[in-house]
């Protein structure tokens, strides 16, 4: 692919992939729904377009040799170096945003709750509108109740009456338009960055290849 064919890709044929696939899930202003799938999808683009950043290099390999085109510091360097230019908090919450919630979704069906040390962190999520990155939501306290409060995207917030637990609020509708937004940066990144233009190519080139398998047809 030629520079100008990989920014066409990014911001056309990417940003409608991302639109179709995951604009439906959000399903704003329908209650208690797009909770789950959302940040499942989000940051599943997010570990594909990770491996597009970061590149491949021929030592990527599992076991049996076929290529092994994500991992965890691809996707964390996406959120924090692109992303973050979107939304600076995903520079600093990159990861534990990464680790709560997209190692638990898409392996345990579940989002992960971290411990270190004495400290606990668990995940909030809630639903904003187009643009909206705080609500008032009712934050779970020590004492099994919960209280009306402000609540923002990526910033993290104690838990009342138990000091050594944590919340990461993230808003779904914040996931999905800023993963679109960081489509324009990484972009403009690419015409600006030659290594970044050969880190796309090396990842694409050897994507596109089939797969040895021993399964047989028809």
């Amino acid at each position: 692919m030629a520079k100008q064919e990989i920014v066409d890709y990014l911001k056309t044929d990417m940003k409608k992939i991302i639109e179709d696939d995951i604009k439906a899930c959000l399903l704003i202003g329908v209650p208690n729904s797009g909770y789950f799938s959302v940040p499942k999808l989000v940051l599943s683009c997010v570990d594909y377009i990770g491996a597009l950043y970061c590149g491949w290099k021929t030592t990527e390999v599992f076991n049996s040799g076929r290529p092994n085109f994500t991992a965890t510091w691809k996707a964390v360097r996406y959120l924090e170096d692109v992303l973050g230019q979107v939304f600076p908090e995903c520079k600093v919450r990159g990861r534990l945003l990464w680790e709560i919630y997209r190692h638990g979704t898409v392996h345990l069906n579940e989002r992960k709750a971290l411990q270190n040390g004495a400290r606990t962190i668990s995940w909030y999520i809630f639903k904003g509108d187009w643009k909206e990155r705080m609500i008032i939501g009712a934050v779970p306290t020590g004492i099994g109740s919960s209280v009306q409060m402000p609540v923002s995207h990526l910033i993290l917030m104690p838990v009342a009456g138990l000091p050594n637990d944590w919340i990461l609020p993230t808003c779904t509708t914040c996931l999905y338009e800023d993963l679109l937004a960081s489509l324009d940066v990484y972009a403009g990144m690419i015409q600006k960055d030659p290594n970044l233009e050969n880190n796309f190519r090396s990842a694409v080139d050897e994507m596109v290849k089939p797969d040895q398998t021993n399964i047989t047809w028809p």
